[in-house]
């Protein structure tokens, strides 16, 4: 018998409510199995599922806030009169 176990994920519950930008993506192999789980293990960890579009720029979202190098950079690269 399987046990059912609690899954935590990276990415944080999504707002359905907020505003989205259209981006063109298309996956192959890996990557589309990849997105695909993590769809299904999303909605089933939050009880609730996404659309893949929604799903991915989270995650691309969750990624770039997470990249210290990036952040680094940005800090030191801000535009003049840029807020960080």
């Amino acid at each position: 018998m399987a046990r059912e176990t609690k899954t935590n994920l990276a990415l944080p519950k999504i707002d359905l409510e907020e505003k989205a930008l259209d981006v063109r993506l298309r996956l192959k192999g890996k990557a589309a199995v990849d997105l695909a789980d993590y769809q299904r293990a999303y909605a089933q960890t939050n009880g609730h599922a996404v659309e893949l579009d929604h799903l991915a720029a989270h995650i691309l979202a969750a990624f770039i806030e997470a990249d210290r190098g990036f952040q680094a950079w940005r800090r030191s690269n801000l535009a003049p009169g840029a807020r960080p």
